[in-house]
C-alpha cells in the first residue's frame, strides 16, 4: 500500500472531521460545510448507526454534468442507521453541477494523483482522501454513455462505452496477506440488482479497466478517485454508471440506488427507514433585504422595485429542497450570490438553481430617481422652511437650524443619510447622519468643506449607499 503524505494545508482543511464520537448517543449525525456559499460549497455528511460497524463513503457529484449520481447521492443524507456509518457528499463538484458542466477548471476526478492544491477543487480533492481513509468501502456515482458490453455491437453498445456499469481498476488487489476480490463483490450486487431491472437493455455489467496493468486501454484512471482509494487505503472501491442514454432522471436514480442499496447490505450497513422519493424542485419563495431593512418575502416569478443604488441580498431560499440550491444575481457576483449585498444600478434578475436546473426567478426592475423631487425641511431660529435640490438657504453667524428631514415620494427617509458637510454632531460616533441635531452655524468652521475653501457656502447632501443624490447649499451671510 501507498504512504500518503498528508501537507499542512491538507490537515489543516479535514482536522475538523476528525473529532471523537466516543461521548454521542447513537444513532446521530453531522453536517460539515467548506467554502459555504460560494460556488464550491462542499457539504459532508456523517450518517452514525445505531450500532456501529463499517462505514462506506458515497460521493456524487465530481462531474458536474451527470445528474443521476448526484441526485441518488442526495438521498442518502436524510437516512437513520441502525447498523454502521455513512459518509455522503452528494455534490462534490458544485460549480460544475451549477454550470451542468463536467469540470470547470478540468475534470475532478483526475486530479487524484498526490500533487499538493494549487486551487480549491485539488482542496476539495485532499477532502475527500481524508475521508477515504476512514472507510471500507468507496463508491464513486457517475452517468456514462450508452451501454457497456464486452464485445463492439454498434456504436453505443460496446467495450468503451461506461453506461449502466459497476467499475473497478482490477478483478482483485492485494493488500497484505488478504485479498480484495472487487469481480466477486461487483458481481454479488449485479445478480441482486439485475432481478430488480425488467428491461434488458437496462441491466448492469461488471466493467474491468485494469488500471494496474501496463498496457491498459485506460491509463487517465491513474489519476482517479476509485484508484487512489484502493491503491493508497487498501479499499473496494467502485464508480457505478447509469446511462446518460436512458429516458428519464427517475431511471438513472432508480438504478443508482438499487446498486448503493446492495453495496450497503454487502457491507452490514442498515437503514431504519427508505430513502425519499425524488420530486421535481422549485421555488416557492424568497427573502430579500432591501438595504439591510427586514426581508421581504418575494414569491417565484414576481417582481421586486428598486431604486438605482438600493443595496440587496437574499437571505434564504424556500424550495420543497434544502441541498443543491444557488442564487445568481444576473450580471454580478458570481454563479452562487445566495447571501451577498449587491448594489443594484440597472434592471436584472435574480435566478434560482436546484443544481443546474432553473427553478425560479425573480425580476428586479430599477427606477432612476429624480432629484428634483427631494424637499428639505429646515427649521431656522424656531421657523420651519422649505427647500428644493439645488436652492440655498442664507443664515446669520449667530443662526441656529435644525434639519428636520428630506423628502421624496419615490423614497423612504431612513433608506438615505441627511449630512451638513463641515458639521459634527455632539456624539462619539459620527455616522454621516445629520438630522434633528441643533446646528449653531458659528461653529461651522472647517473651510476645507466649504465651497472654494472660503467657509461661507456648505453642501448639505443627500447620500444613499455612499453615491449622493441631491444637495442644497447653507450660505452664511
Amino acid at each position: 500500500m501507498k504512504k500518503l503524505i498528508l501537507s499542512p494545508l491538507f490537515l489543516f482543511l479535514i482536522l475538523p472531521l476528525w473529532g471523537s464520537t466516543d461521548s454521542q448517543k447513537r444513532p446521530y449525525q453531522e453536517n460539515i460545510t467548506y467554502f459555504k456559499n460560494t460556488p464550491n460549497q462542499l457539504d459532508i455528511y456523517r450518517l452514525y448507526g445505531r450500532i456501529d460497524g463499517n462505514t462506506v463513503f458515497i460521493l456524487g457529484g465530481i462531474q458536474g454534468d451527470e445528474p443521476g449520481g448526484f441526485l441518488s447521492a442526495d438521498l442518502y443524507p436524510d437516512l437513520v442507521l441502525d447498523r454502521g456509518n455513512l459518509i455522503v457528499i452528494a455534490r462534490a463538484n458544485f460549480h460544475s453541477i451549477i454550470k451542468n458542466n463536467r469540470g470547470v477548471n478540468g475534470d475532478m476526478n483526475r486530479r487524484f494523483d498526490n500533487q499538493p492544491p494549487n486551487d480549491i477543487e485539488d482542496q476539495i480533492v485532499d477532502i475527500i482522501q481524508a475521508l477515504m481513509a476512514e472507510s471500507d468501502l468507496f463508491l464513486n456515482l457517475h452517468d456514462g454513455w450508452g451501454y457497456y458490453r464486452e464485445t463492439y455491437i454498434d456504436e453505443h453498445h460496446n467495450p468503451r462505452r461506461f453506461g449502466q456499469t459497476i467499475i473497478a481498476d482490477t478483478d482483485h488487489y492485494l493488500v497484505g496477506k488478504d485479498t480484495l476480490n472487487l469481480e466477486q463483490l461487483a458481481q454479488t450486487v449485479l445478480e441482486r440488482v439485475n432481478r430488480r431491472i425488467e428491461i434488458p437493455e437496462h441491466q448492469l455489467h461488471f466493467m474491468n479497466t485494469h488500471t494496474l496493468d501496463k498496457n491498459t486501454q485506460f491509463p487517465e484512471q491513474k489519476t482517479s478517485a476509485t484508484y487512489f482509494a484502493l491503491t493508497n487505503f487498501g479499499i473496494p472501491a467502485f464508480g457505478i454508471e447509469s446511462s446518460k442514454n436512458l429516458e428519464s432522471l427517475d431511471l438513472k436514480i432508480r438504478y443508482h440506488n438499487y446498486v448503493i442499496n446492495e453495496f450497503l447490505k454487502l457491507f452490514g450497513v442498515e437503514p431504519e427507514h427508505p430513502a425519499i422519493i425524488y420530486e421535481p424542485p422549485k421555488l416557492i419563495y424568497l427573502l430579500i433585504s432591501v438595504n439591510n431593512n427586514v426581508p421581504m418575502v418575494i414569491d417565484n416569478k414576481n417582481t421586486v422595485k428598486l431604486i438605482k443604488g438600493d443595496l440587496i441580498q437574499v437571505t434564504h431560499i424556500e424550495s420543497n429542497y434544502s441541498r443543491g440550491l444557488s442564487c445568481d444575481i444576473l450580471g454580478l457576483g458570481d454563479e452562487q450570490d445566495f447571501q451577498k449585498r449587491f448594489t443594484i444600478n440597472a434592471p436584472t434578475r435574480i435566478i434560482i438553481r436546484k443544481d443546474n436546473r432553473v427553478v425560479g426567478e425573480v425580476a428586479l426592475d430599477v427606477s432612476t430617481i429624480d432629484n428634483h423631487l427631494f424637499t428639505y425641511l429646515i427649521d431656522v431660529n424656531g421657523q420651519k422652511t422649505a427647500l428644493l435640490d439645488s436652492q440655498t438657504l442664507r443664515v446669520k453667524r449667530s443662526d441656529k437650524i435644525k434639519i428636520i428631514n428630506v423628502l421624496h415620494s419615490q423614497l423612504n427617509s431612513d433608506h438615505y443619510k441627511v449630512n451638513l458637510k463641515g458639521f459634527v454632531p455632539p456624539s462619539d460616533y459620527n455616522s454621516g447622519e445629520d438630522r434633528n441635531f441643533l446646528i449653531d452655524i458659528s461653529t461651522l468652521s472647517w473651510k476645507k468643506y466649504s465651497l472654494n475653501g472660503n467657509g461661507k457656502i456648505y453642501p448639505l447632501v443627500v447620500v444613499k449607499n455612499d453615491e449622493e443624490l441631491s444637495r442644497i447649499y447653507i450660505s452664511i451671510e
